[in-house]
């Protein structure tokens, strides 16, 4: 079986490149567009990483609590953070889909470029629920549907990208109304001596105990 927090723990430091800086950025930016984020918001970050959506997320929250397989990552962040003098990012070395932590009722679960390495993401998004407060959001970034060559080597790879009514159909099964869905940003790699074009989306539901209607 793969480890794959050990697989992460091996790049942790140079996994911080400056396109990934960028996408970050610009995946912060279209959240806080689409969502009424405020300073009174819990967020949980899912396979938070070097945390460079977290970084650019912190300002504009109360606290972001990640969660990650990897200790490499995790460390990475820390020491970010403290460079930073970011003090309201916490985080626990743990499976979120199989281990809790002790904080719940968040604003706002937000899960990036992490969805493709899980076996089964409707179950998933099931999972992430129980810690989601009425009305909170779920925020899903991840590929869009592609040929199987974003990733240089698919070891952990379950799938290769989404499409659209996939992810609204996960919505749909936990009552998520879905407030937002398409393409945010797009990723280019040489593949074949030829640059190749990978979108990325942003998918947003809306929990309510009505059924999201």
């Amino acid at each position: 079986m793969i480890d794959i927090g050990k697989r992460f723990d091996k790049v942790a430091y140079r996994y911080d490149t400056p396109d990934k800086l960028e996408r970050s950025k610009k995946i912060i930016e279209k959240l806080l567009e689409v969502l009424p984020v405020d300073k009174n918001w819990n967020v949980l970050d899912i396979g938070i990483g070097t945390g460079n959506t977290a970084v650019y997320l912190s300002p504009y929250v109360n606290q972001i609590v990640g969660t990650d397989l990897s200790e490499g990552m995790l460390s990475v962040l820390k020491e970010k953070t403290e460079k930073m003098g970011i003090k309201n990012i916490k985080t626990y070395k743990k499976d979120i889909l199989k281990e809790d932590i002790p904080e719940k009722d968040f604003d706002l679960i937000f899960n990036a470029m992490t969805m493709h390495h899980i076996d089964n993401p409707e179950e998933a998004i099931k999972r992430f629920k129980d810690f989601l407060k009425e009305g909170g959001y779920i925020a899903i970034v991840d590929l869009y549907k592609e040929d199987g060559t974003f990733h240089s080597d698919n070891t952990d790879v379950k799938h290769f990208g989404f499409d659209f009514d996939e992810v609204k159909s996960w919505f749909d099964k936990e009552g998520l109304k879905t407030v937002f869905i398409e393409n945010i940003y797009t990723i280019k790699k040489e593949r074949e001596g030829k640059e190749k074009e990978y979108p990325v989306f942003m998918a947003i539901g809306r929990f309510d105990k009505n059924g999201g209607k």
